[in-house]
């Protein structure tokens, strides 16, 4: 699994749009493998905060930005780019810290790695099927009924790992 590293972490903490388009940007475009349980750790994390009733800090700059973003006039592409561009770099979010994501990174693969023996399966730097069925099974196995029905709720890592305790059995 992929490990966070200081080349990660000198993107945190995440704190507008634009910080986060940079991060995935670089995770996708990199030469090895994207850290994918970190992107969905971020983007449960945010969308988690943008959609709870917790202190949600969007200034009235960033609702303006967004806003003319949309209306804009797109005649040439080139306009149309750096005005999306001007809107994420204005449009904050609320703080996602490293040691939140490096936490729960941590936590998702400690639940793995103890559930999961490697050596069972012999891979040339690729999971197979059997060891990607393996991983889903050991998340949906670790899920108990009531949870179940909530499962479009549980579409990121972070949902997965901060569902109440006693909805998860392992």
């Amino acid at each position: 699994m992929a490990l966070f590293g200081e080349r990660e972490k000198k993107y945190f903490p995440l704190r507008s749009i634009a910080s986060v388009l940079q991060l995935f940007r670089v995770q996708l475009e990199k030469n090895d493998e994207p850290n994918l349980s970190l992107l969905s750790i971020v983007v449960g994390a945010i969308e988690n905060s943008l959609t709870c009733n917790r202190s949600l800090q969007v200034t009235t700059a960033a609702v303006a930005a967004t806003t003319g973003a949309a209306v804009a006039d797109t005649t040439t592409a080139t306009k149309k780019k750096k005005t999306v561009s001007s809107a994420a770099d204005a449009a904050s979010i609320p703080s996602l810290p490293a040691s939140t994501v490096e936490a729960l990174l941590h936590k998702f693969q400690a639940q793995i790695k103890g559930s999961v023996d490697l050596t069972q399966f012999k891979t040339s730097g690729y999971a197979t099927r059997e060891l990607v069925k393996r991983v889903s099974d050991v998340i949906w196995g670790s899920l108990t009924r009531s949870c179940y029905k909530d499962r479009a709720h549980l579409q990121s890592l972070y949902s997965y790992l901060t569902v109440s305790r006693t909805m998860l059995t392992l």
